[in-house]
């Protein structure tokens, strides 16, 4: 059997199921963003959005099939290191992580990166739901030439509970940071939001998305929680998608506008996101037909 065909048969998507279909710009610049972590300035770490790491990690299993048919995932790997918390591949001219531990401790981490010769490359844990676990969420480097790609669950058959898979390029030079994710401590604040209606989470079981703004802050109350909004503004009408606003004052609010998302921090309050109401002005920056400031 050629290697095409080993790929051909792996594949959760195929080339010729996706001729003639168009890639909108909203799943393009999903899939960069879950895929590879972009060059971004010396010491500055890259964080995602509130609402949008809910998006990535929600997306990530679509986006699955699309990730794992490159033979790049594929390719004859060397393992050259192995520990409880983690197993580290040479890949061509890269390494791939393949973490096994949704909390693990740095010092271990360090020591597997010592032992492959990555001994600038340091780990951060970044707090997060319980459903959230096992997520790349930045990659600080000051190496311009260093590339990183969040290779999500595409984890070898061999690595046994593995969470999540992460490459970097093996010649990086310099100072490096990655923060993963790591269960938040009781009464910890998360880092990333967390859909409030999941179990465990502060209003779980409870769906308000669909619901108005008015009604979906009742029941906010009632459960004793404070209230925070945040908008999704439309993009234009050759475009899909949203663009998010945080930090909304409530006078900007109007109560009757549907609510599509809530939100948890694990701080007692819930982020109420709305869909603004048809005609509404949108603040500078944020452009949407027929109205576009």
């Amino acid at each position: 059997m050629t290697n095409d065909q080993i790929f051909k048969d792996r594949a959760r998507v195929l080339d010729e199921d996706l001729a003639g279909r168009a890639s909108t710009a909203g799943a393009d610049a999903l899939l960069a963003e879950i895929v590879l972590l972009e060059r971004i300035p010396a010491r500055r770490r890259l964080m995602p959005s509130a609402h949008r790491a809910l998006l990535g990690l929600a997306a990530a299993a679509v986006l699955a099939g699309a990730i794992v048919v490159g033979p790049s995932l594929f390719k004859a790997s060397e393992q050259v290191y192995a520990s409880q918390a983690v197993t580290i591949d040479r890949v061509g001219d890269e390494y791939a992580f393949y973490f096994t531990e949704g909390d693990p401790d740095p010092a271990e981490l360090q020591k597997a990166f010592h032992k492959v010769g990555l001994d600038n490359l340091t780990v951060t844990l970044i707090p997060v739901s319980p459903h959230y676990v096992g997520s790349v969420f930045g990659f600080d480097k000051t190496d311009p030439d260093a590339k990183a790609t969040f290779a999500g669950d595409s984890c070898p058959e061999r690595i046994a509970n593995c969470i999540t898979a992460f490459r970097v390029t093996a010649d990086i030079t310099g100072p490096a940071e990655v923060s993963l994710s790591r269960p938040a401590k009781p009464g910890e604040k998360y880092a990333s939001p967390a859909d409030a209606s999941l179990p465990g989470e502060a209003l779980a079981g409870v769906k308000l998305r669909g619901r108005s703004v008015a009604e979906a802050v009742r029941v906010v109350r009632e459960h004793d929680l404070k209230v925070a909004y945040g908008l999704d503004w439309p993009l234009r009408s050759d475009e899909e998608g949203v663009r998010f606003e945080n930090d909304v004052p409530a006078s900007r609010i109007d109560p009757g506008w549907s609510v599509t998302t809530a939100e948890t921090y694990n701080d007692g309050v819930i982020v109420l996101r709305a869909a603004p109401g048809p005609n509404t002005t949108p603040p500078p920056g944020f452009c949407v037909d027929p109205i576009c400031p």
